[in-house]
């Protein structure tokens, strides 16, 4: 493979990918040692090509970034061309404009040949039903983006009007009409509002207690069966076989105050659709259906498809693996830190720090017998483990930090683990990821609503 091709390889791998990806796997992908992606990452920036991201953290290519020439088939170009035109046709003004900036931008890169095929282009984009909007639908598409409620004024088919606060997750575009999907506070469930009947729009500045995708998911559950909505009306390929088998069927099953906030971390980081079920302590955790799931009747615990898995750890090391796509599992030569911290935090350190918040003082004997060993020589074995290092497996971020990062922060905040200078720098470097502080804002008002009654408590179960 030549440098140039590799090049072009390696940014069509940064478009597949919205998430930071490690140069770990993008070095197997590419087939190539770590030191040469480094050194194209480098040749890209230095070009032009807008990468965010360092060695350690992974990388991430921005958005809007200039097209190379000499990379679209016949086909392509049509199918670009065409697309664009529709988008020109039946979106929003600023949509409109969009589409026809990147038109152009996409010319100004062609060669003479192909931009004189999208120039010439034979597939055309007729006039469709153009509906007078009050609203204009950038207002409706900024809300999805920022996942702020909307207060409307909407006007159904009887003429009836009324005010309601809506969370808006997405717009669909129909060749007659255009519809704001949204959870409806006034029904309490999920609606489709016509755009041209919504009078009134206005953005509260309050983000709903959602992730989109999560509604997203929730909506499609509800729409027509799959054996009719999958012959009748979906367009399925077989690379979208593919990515339902493996992102759309992850069911979360937790409570926010307890260990289920590391899977919740996890689910972020790994960045696939999930849906969330939230179960009581003496409950719902320990009715039937759920004791189907964990007969243990604790979380967390998470379905995939067919599969069940549960313990925090397990399921951070399942993830990591099923979705190597995230970058969440090291290197081959940090395999071995990476199982054994994880596993003895899971182990020894989780039944040490347990026993000792209960009470328990273990005897020179207990301590022969039971797996974890004394409480003082599983802390300094922690200690040194994460002493001096950024991340506790290898060089980049994994499974494991989720994992051994959640119990020492935990332990630090509840003070079931000293504040060691060991495990405050350790911990420092993980607690702000944009995936960790999603899940912090989840817990705080789990805990802000249970205040109320009960004073806030370690996460347990």
């Amino acid at each position: 493979m030549s440098r140039t091709t590799r090049l072009f390889d390696l940014m069509q791998i940064l478009r597949r990918h919205r998430r930071p990806i490690s140069a770990a796997v993008l070095a197997q992908e590419l087939e190539v040692s770590l030191r040469t992606v480094y050194r194209d990452i480098g040749a890209l920036k230095s070009i032009g090509a807008e990468i965010e991201g360092e060695p350690g953290l992974g990388y991430v290519l921005k958005p809007g970034l200039m097209l190379p020439p000499l990379m679209f088939s016949e086909e392509e170009i049509e199918a670009l061309t065409l697309g664009l035109k529709w988008v020109g046709r039946r979106a929003d003004d600023g949509l409109s404009r969009a589409a026809g900036e990147a038109l152009a931008k996409v010319a100004a890169v062609l060669p003479g040949e192909l931009r004189h095929k999208m120039e010439v282009s034979m597939l055309w984009v007729g006039p469709g039903w153009e509906r007078p909007q009050t609203v204009d639908l950038q207002l409706l598409r900024r809300a999805i983006r920022s996942e702020n409620k909307l207060r409307i004024v909407y006007r159904d088919r009887k003429g009836e009007r009324s005010t309601r606060v809506v969370w808006p997750f997405a717009i669909t575009f129909f060749e007659s009409t255009r519809l704001l999907i949204a959870w409806c506070e006034l029904r309490q469930a999920f609606r489709n509002f016509r755009t041209d009947r919504i009078e009134v729009a206005e953005r509260l500045g309050e983000r709903y207690p959602r992730w989109r995708h999560q509604l997203a998911e929730e909506w499609l559950s509800t729409m027509l069966p799959g054996t009719v909505s999958g012959r009748a009306y979906a367009v399925v390929t077989p690379q979208r076989m593919q990515e339902r088998s493996m992102h759309q069927d992850i069911v979360f099953y937790t409570n926010p105050l307890s260990r289920g906030a590391i899977v919740h971390w996890m689910l972020e980081e790994i960045g696939v659709p999930y849906h969330t079920e939230t179960l009581e302590f003496g409950t719902s955790m320990k009715s039937p259906e759920y004791l189907a799931i964990n007969p243990m009747g604790k979380v967390p615990a998470i379905r995939h498809g067919d599969h069940v898995i549960t313990e925090a750890a397990a399921i951070c090391a399942y993830l990591a693996e099923t979705f190597p796509e995230a970058g969440l599992q090291p290197a081959p030569e940090a395999r071995s830190d990476y199982y054994r911290w994880l596993f003895f935090v899971a182990g020894p350190v989780e039944m040490a720090l347990s026993l000792k918040a209960s009470g328990f003082e273990l005897t020179p004997e207990h301590e022969m017998q039971m797996g974890c060993g004394g409480y003082t020589a599983a802390v300094e074995t922690l200690a040194k483990a994460v002493a001096g290092r950024k991340y506790i497996a290898g060089d980049t971020f994994t499974a494991a930090d989720v994992y051994v990062g959640s119990h020492i922060g935990w332990g630090m905040e509840f003070g079931t683990l000293d504040k060691r200078p060991e495990f405050e720098a350790y911990w420092a470097g993980l607690k702000d990821r944009p995936a960790h502080r999603r899940t912090e804002e989840v817990v705080a008002a789990a805990m802000a609503r249970q205040s109320g009654t009960d004073e806030a408590q370690p996460a347990k179960s």
